[in-house]
């Protein structure tokens, strides 16, 4: 019979000493640390693939609706079912992208039903005014958020906004590399026919533009369409720097004279870049009919960089990049259905340029290119 001598004192097995099982368990949390990074990185990449089909998508419903529209959708149409003090009015309140949309996203019945109560609404029906809240769950309210245009990687995707319990939206929509009062048309029509006007189509998505895809000249691959926007996790004013929009001083300085680079340089806090100077008064990322400029995004800054508005513009001034958590940059949907990442770094030309001529090339680089469908710049990226 073979024997075991290694582990034997007087005759008797002895077990670890308090060494060693110190020395193990030192191991085991060594080896836990290293594979926890992986894990998380792991889990990121997981969600960055769902947010991606996610995008995929959209891209899918933007062909599909052109398709049957033969044009994309636009986001001029005013809507009566809009939050005003503590009741709903008739208003200068513009539908996102998303809503034209719904029908292509397996949301035909929530479309349905807001066609139906708007009409009402429009009409003067009965009891319609004095109870608004009654179609409100069907639509708006975050138990029947549209997880297509949520990103797996925002935290706050399944909490309630804090306007009225509104579902949220992380997909926004290509206002191109026009900045400041170039979207101003987008709601109040005390805008509609002047001088900003005319700039409107440097971006796929803009008041009264019903544009077909034989206007994106440039290519359809070469276009972005739709991006990402980290919802505000504080409300309308938010102080992180992704979701919060901040008003600096010489921003806007005139119907074309926004300046990007004093944004760039001035919105963050010094002491702290995660957060904004100061705040202002945006729901970006909290609800997803709401069709005014915040829920877009511009090829102007680069993603991940702070938004600015111009108070003297009110809600329609504004300089807002595409924003995401996930590390490194944001997922852009082309128009052309492909969904490409693009980077923090990406070149963003000459951020000093005030003012974006109504046609020609971007001065905002391969992101500005990107931005502009009839730029005349070809782009890969």
């Amino acid at each position: 019979m073979s024997k075991n001598y290694n582990n034997r004192v007087g005759g008797a097995f002895r077990g670890f000493t308090l060494v060693e099982l110190l020395v193990v368990i030192a191991i085991i949390g060594i080896l836990i640390g290293l594979l926890l990074p992986a894990v998380q990185a792991a889990r990121e990449a997981a969600r960055r693939m769902q947010c991606t089909n996610n995008m995929k998508q959209v891209g899918l419903a933007l062909q599909n609706y052109h398709d049957v529209q033969q044009s994309l959708p636009t986001t001029s149409r005013f809507s009566s079912m809009w939050w005003n003090g503590g009741s709903y009015s008739l208003g200068y309140a513009p539908w996102s992208v998303t809503m034209p949309l719904l029908p292509y996203m397996e949301q035909q019945a929530r479309y349905d039903r807001f066609l139906q109560i708007d009409k009402m609404m429009r009409d003067g029906s009965a009891g319609v005014w004095s109870n608004p809240g009654f179609f409100y769950d069907d639509i708006y309210k975050v138990k029947n958020r549209i997880t297509t245009i949520l990103c797996p990687s925002e935290p706050l995707a399944a909490i309630p906004s804090t306007h009225a319990d509104n579902a949220r939206v992380n997909v926004v929509y290509s206002l191109g590399d026009g900045t400041s009062k170039l979207d101003a048309p987008y709601s109040h029509p005390n805008y509609i026919g002047n001088n900003a006007k005319k700039c409107e189509r440097r971006g796929l998505f803009h008041q009264y533009a019903w544009k077909p895809m034989a206007a994106c000249t440039d290519g359809t691959s070469n276009t972005v369409a739709i991006s990402e926007t980290c919802s505000t996790p504080e409300g309308n004013y938010s102080a992180a720097v992704k979701g919060g929009t901040a008003t600096v001083s010489g921003f806007y300085t005139g119907d074309l004279d926004c300046h990007p680079d004093v944004c760039m340089n001035n919105a963050r806090k010094p002491s702290d870049p995660s957060q904004l100077n100061s705040t202002c008064d945006t729901w970006r990322g909290h609800f997803f009919q709401d069709g005014r400029p915040w829920n877009g995004f511009h090829t102007v800054l680069p993603p991940n960089a702070p938004s600015c508005q111009a108070t003297s513009t009110g809600y329609w001034g504004g300089l807002y990049p595409p924003n995401s958590y996930h590390s490194g940059g944001v997922n852009c949907g082309m128009l052309d259905g492909s969904v490409r990442f693009v980077s923090d770094t990406i070149d963003c030309g000459n951020i000093a340029a005030t003012s974006t001529q109504c046609t020609g090339k971007s001065p905002y680089g391969v992101w500005g290119a990107m931005g502009t469908p009839m730029g005349g710049e070809t782009v890969s990226n």
